[in-house]
């Protein structure tokens, strides 16, 4: 299965490549920005192969292994710890549509807080990354 998923990632790629390299006429380009205003932040003859990655890439919330609210909240935790002032409140509405509560929103803030400030400890204290990894096997 991971096989026929590499395949098909680099074919999708290829693909993907190949469109980008293709001018876009007027009319697919407007298509393309009345579909979706953020075609417009890419370069115009790489539109066509941004706007199939993005649809592609935003089915890991609806048709991943993990539930769709639950990828909202990590996806948060993530946005929360990157500082992205557009995804904060995109994944926000998307968990709170999906009956996420402001106890399981704070949770996935705090994970990633807590997750960051480690990160930070061990980081600046040069702690030993083996010796971190053996404490794991115990």
């Amino acid at each position: 299965m991971k096989k026929i998923n590499l395949i098909l990632a680099i074919c999708f790629l290829m693909t993907a490549f190949v469109q980008a390299q293709e001018p876009i006429s007027d009319a697919d380009y407007k298509a393309l920005l009345e579909k979706s205003p953020f075609n417009s932040i890419y370069p115009r003859n790489f539109t066509k192969a941004s706007d199939a990655y993005f649809e592609s890439s935003m089915k890991i919330y609806s048709d991943g292994p993990i539930k769709e609210k639950e990828a909202h909240l990590a996806a948060l935790a993530t946005a929360a710890a990157t500082k992205c002032q557009y995804c904060v409140p995109f994944h926000i509405a998307q968990a709170k549509r999906l009956g996420a509560t402001e106890d399981e929103l704070k949770a996935a803030v705090q994970i990633a807080a807590d997750v960051m400030r480690m990160s930070t400890m061990f980081y600046g204290n040069e702690f030993d990354l083996e010796a971190f990894k053996a404490m794991l096997k115990n």
